[in-house]
């Protein structure tokens, strides 16, 4: 997809009425250009006789750029947690209709659903409405008022009292920032991941974990294809007591056409990435820990892309400060515990298998995943959905999945963001 950039030339410049061609390049005595023509004009792409008077017709050059800045994807989560606090505000001064409209404008302008289904997990969908592929979907989300959604409506404010969902008070958002930890750039699409502070009028402070990932559509303006928000796994973490992530940069912009990734591609690295997982478990089982210590780091370096730089990974089981794994020592230690126990000391290993309240801990014997959308964007892919595991127990347990894929300059398909999460169950009384 490309972008239109028009740059307007002034026509009153060095090649119009009277400039001549030889005061720039010389006299081209023996160029074709001086045999009885006159000057280049940039006005009319090509020769022009002596004496031709330009008309004035105003030039513009359009250059199709569509890779995405650092800049840009500020810009945008700016824009979007603005807009967050502008559609609480409208519900509580114009109600409903009001935020409904500004919601409705919103997701035309920020999201992506003009290409197709957005990958939209949002912190409060649960079971079958767990994902928003449909605008309809995006904005039930943002205002609620639609039955086949049951949301409260994020855009609206506070969560209202578990006790009392439907009538109880709430109050809107007057401030809401963003805080990435990675910001990765790939050329057309771009990926930024990190805490989402919200803030409400009655002195509430809350944070949820957040991946945005963009493209830019033919106008030039970035448009949010995927977007996983969670619940932070320990939901006793203050807000307060976040430190603001150290900010890692990647700008990894190549794109080759034979890079293209197809649906073939993006199936095989999620059988890959289901398969090493059991068989990292059955390795810890079966050889040791220090084996599976080995295995892991070598599954690590053919399915992620830290050889590139930072890999936005959000793992299921991390909290606080120690939620996002941007390099391969915190995805090692979050695989395997043990890593570095200073560092990360309550990694427990995801890797080693299940950990299920009261029970002992079962090595991983199936994991296996269903799709909510896959998009394929050029050189890069996303996938969303659930992600299924079952221990050698027998029990098994589900998480909310967001992968999103690079294809290197070898071919190769890279993991660059991995966002993963607990699903959400609302505590409200029904």
């Amino acid at each position: 997809m490309t972008t239109s950039t028009v740059l307007p030339i002034e026509s009153g410049s060095l090649f119009d009425r009277t400039s001549s061609f030889t005061a720039f390049f010389g006299d081209g005595s023996d160029d074709a250009f001086n045999s009885g023509r006159g000057p280049l004009s940039r006005a009319t792409g090509g020769l022009i006789p002596e004496g031709f008077v330009n008309n004035g017709l105003r030039d513009y050059t359009v250059v199709n750029d569509n890779i995405i800045t650092k800049k840009e994807v500020k810009q945008a989560y700016n824009a979007w947690t603005d807009a967050l606090v502008s559609i609480s505000q409208t519900y509580a001064e114009d109600g409903l209709i009001g935020a409904e409209k500004l919601a409705k404008k919103v997701i035309r302008d920020a999201y992506g659903y003009n290409f197709g289904a957005v990958a939209f997990k949002p912190t409060w969908g649960e079971a079958m409405t767990s994902f928003r592929p449909t605008r309809e979907g995006a904005l039930s989300y943002f205002v609620g008022g639609n039955n086949a959604y049951d949301d409260l409506g994020f855009g609206i404010g506070t969560h209202p009292p578990n006790s009392d969902c439907i009538t109880g008070e709430r109050s809107p958002w007057v401030k809401s920032k963003f805080y990435p930890s990675v910001i990765r750039l790939d050329g057309d699409t771009a990926t930024t991941q990190g805490f989402l502070h919200t803030y409400g009028e009655d002195g509430y402070h809350g944070f949820v974990d957040k991946t945005f990932a963009y493209q830019k559509d033919d106008n030039g303006d970035l448009r949010l294809i995927a977007h996983h928000s969670s619940a932070n796994y320990d939901p006793s973490f203050k807000a307060e007591d976040l430190d603001k992530p150290k900010l890692e940069v990647v700008k990894f912009e190549d794109f080759k056409l034979d890079n293209t990734i197809t649906l073939e591609d993006v199936e095989m690295a999620q059988d890959r990435w289901m398969g090493a997982l059991v068989s990292i478990s059955q390795t810890n089982k079966n050889d040791g820990y220090e084996a599976a210590v080995e295995e892991s780091s070598a599954v690590i370096d053919l399915a992620y892309g830290y050889q590139y730089g930072a890999v936005a990974f959000k793992p299921t089981w991390t909290t606080g400060n120690t939620t996002f794994r941007p390099d391969k020592e915190g995805a090692m230690s979050y695989f395997m515990g043990g890593i570095n126990n200073e560092k990360y000391p309550d990694d427990i290993g995801f890797a080693k298998g299940s950990n299920n309240p009261g029970k002992k801990r079962s090595p991983w014997e199936y994991a296996w995943y269903e799709n909510s959308v896959v998009r394929l964007n050029g050189d890069t892919a996303t996938t969303m959905g659930w992600v299924h595991f079952q221990d050698e127990a027998g029990d098994r347990s589900i998480v909310d999945k967001t992968f999103e894929f690079k294809k290197d300059d070898d071919g190769e398909i890279k993991i660059v963001t991995h966002h993963s999460s607990s699903p959400y169950k609302s505590a409200c009384e029904d």
